[in-house]
């Protein structure tokens, strides 16, 4: 070989290795949904291989560039500015010297997600959608498998056999978010209609009746609401359906009101079958409601409602400055002893929670971001690519997915879901410009 032969197969080479570490990223990313179902060591370690990924990429002064031309920089930005002006302005008491570091990491959960965003948009995107899909389908079939009891409760798949609180809770509302998004596929594919339909259903029924959460069942419901606002167009006809289901709604309370109230609502003290169990949840709920509003006690699994109204006294001493990060427990705990919910960590509600240690600049701030995401969304309806258009109620569907997550569970106080979200949001917000920015093509 000569020495031009070497040179030119040398270029090829150094091509290939540049070419490598630039898609890496892509690649991890892609397949980073996937880790979202099993424990949160397996995700913080994909993350953390995306991490070493973009800085082995280099190219740093395009990924700056991604993230000064991203929407959400200037609503995250003020989020960050509004808990470091209160973390720098208040008290801090002996009882939450040890939390108040962490409670101020927590409100920067969004700067997270930027790393994801300096990913260039692709074919990668639609690699991690159908990741995501297989996932829903790999965590229904895991707890079908617990439900004939053939799941070991090791560390892999504790989750699904033993109900761990938040990270049980995220598997229901990952199977909820993969099924509105299955609809919105459905809707735009025309092929394998029969097989999608099949695997719609197979995560319905596994989110319904053995995921343990009902927020993820209503969120479900609310994405298929969604689904029917963004296609409904005016007519007599497209009133109707809107109409049964409320009235269809209304009496369904009302038959559940008329029936006895169940001996327990703590379902694993209960043996009965999926359906049985989804139906004691839901008039459990009800009658709670109902006693709650009454005046009168409220068991063990309706605890959060007594949570939300000594949160909501708490927030009235001082509402528009906050009590400062990392707050909360420390006078919830004050004020609910003797209580069953006494132990609390967290008011299982973001509003309230940014509320109390923020004030209303934080609440804002928070709005500020959940908004411009829908505005980010409805831009994208009208984007010039075809693939930004149809991500569009991706993106909307996982607003909606946060804003209802966030009223009755700390989605982005916790790490398992705060990251989680993060990933997710990077499939339909990678490449997504402000219109002001101008970008290199991609």
């Amino acid at each position: 070989m000569t020495n031009a032969t070497y040179a030119a197969v040398g270029n090829n080479a150094a091509l290939s290795a540049q070419n490598w570490r630039q898609t890496l990223p892509q690649q991890i990313l892609s397949y980073l949904p996937l880790t979202l179902f099993f424990p949160v060591g397996v995700m913080y370690g994909g993350v953390l291989l995306f991490y070493i990924s973009c800085l082995l990429s280099a190219d740093f002064a395009g990924k700056w560039k991604a993230v000064r031309s991203s929407p959400l920089l200037l609503p995250v930005s003020v989020l960050s500015a509004v808990s470091l002006v209160v973390a720098l302005t208040q008290a801090h008491p002996e009882e939450i010297r040890k939390e108040f570091w962490p409670g101020f990491w927590h409100y920067q959960t969004y700067l997270f997600l930027f790393p994801f965003l300096t990913v260039r948009s692709g074919e990668w995107q639609g690699r991690a959608v159908k990741v995501f899909f297989f996932g829903a389908v790999m965590a229904s079939t895991l707890f079908v498998a617990n439900y004939f009891h053939l799941l070991p409760a090791n560390t892999l798949f504790r989750s699904y056999v033993i109900y761990e609180g938040n990270k049980s809770i995220l598997l229901g509302i990952l199977l909820a978010v993969a099924a509105g998004w299955m609809l919105h596929e459905m809707r735009l594919r025309r092929d394998y209609r029969i097989l999608r339909s099949l695997l719609l259903l197979y995560i319905v029924a596994a989110l319904f009746l053995l995921a343990k959460t009902r927020t993820a069942s209503l969120l479900f419901l609310l994405l298929c609401a969604l689904m029917l606002v963004r296609n409904f167009s005016w007519s007599w006809r497209s009133l109707v359906v809107p109409f049964v289901l409320l009235a269809a709604l209304a009496g369904g309370w009302k038959y559940a009101l008329s029936l006895p109230e169940p001996a327990t609502c703590e379902v694993r003290l209960v043996q009965a079958g999926p359906w049985a169990i989804f139906q004691l949840r839901t008039l459990c709920t009800i009658h709670q409601l109902r006693d709650f509003s009454a005046g009168r006690k409220i068991s063990d699994d309706g605890m959060r409602l007594e949570i939300y109204k000594l949160t909501g006294e708490i927030i009235a001493e001082k509402p528009w400055t906050g009590h400062g990060i990392a707050s909360w427990m420390m006078l919830y705990r004050q004020r609910a002893q003797g209580l069953v919910s006494a132990t609390m960590t967290t008011p299982h509600n973001d509003y309230l929670l940014y509320l109390t240690e923020l004030g209303v600049p934080g609440l804002l701030a928070l709005l500020f971001i959940w908004g411009t995401q829908f505005w980010t969304a409805r831009r994208m309806v009208n984007a010039a690519k075809q693939e930004q258009r149809e991500r569009a109620m991706l993106l909307a569907m996982l607003t909606v997915a946060m804003m209802v997550g966030g009223m009755f569970n700390a989605i982005l106080r916790d790490g398992v879901f705060g990251m989680a979200f993060m990933i997710l949001l990077a499939v339909p917000l990678a490449g997504v410009r402000r219109p002001e920015s101008v970008m290199p093509p991609e």
